[in-house]
């Protein structure tokens, strides 16, 4: 069995009709397929990361292979580029400079209240599974603090 990953020929994206999700398909040169659903959230944190590895692959080839551009002026390009990126990524996204949650004795969501840098507050309430997925993704993305 051939173990080495192929190369991407296709992508197919459909999305769900409640909005909630998304399948996706992948297709390499050999047919081969592998299918996943999505949240919007896990879309969201793909379609970030995808834009990470863009940028770096396009930083890399630059410094590979130099041009008559000033090495310098290139890689602020692709900086920008990267957090124009991720802000489209997450519009009207703020700042969160604090955060309170408390469990809702009527129905069991987590209710909460995010705090940006600017004053804002962004009420929430989420179902213990999204609550649970959210805290999944932020652990998966956030970098190690200290280590023991």
């Amino acid at each position: 069995m051939d173990t080495a990953p192929g190369t991407l020929a296709k992508f197919h994206l459909g999305l769900a009709a409640d909005g909630r999700s998304c399948a996706m398909v992948f297709v390499d040169e050999h047919t081969h397929s592998i299918a996943g659903i999505a949240s919007f959230a896990d879309l969201n944190g793909f379609i970030v990361s995808l834009t990470r590895a863009a940028a770096e692959m396009a930083r890399r080839r630059t410094l590979l292979s130099p041009s008559d551009d000033d090495e310098e002026s290139v890689l602020d390009t692709l900086h920008d580029a990267l957090q124009g990126a991720l802000r489209a990524a997450t519009p009207g996204a703020i700042n969160v400079a604090s955060t309170d949650f408390r469990m809702c004795d009527d129905d069991g969501t987590i209710l909460g209240s995010l705090v940006g840098e600017g004053g804002q507050v962004v009420g929430i309430r989420l179902r213990q599974d999204v609550a649970n997925e959210m805290t999944r993704n932020m652990l998966r993305t956030a970098r190690v603090a200290s280590a023991c």
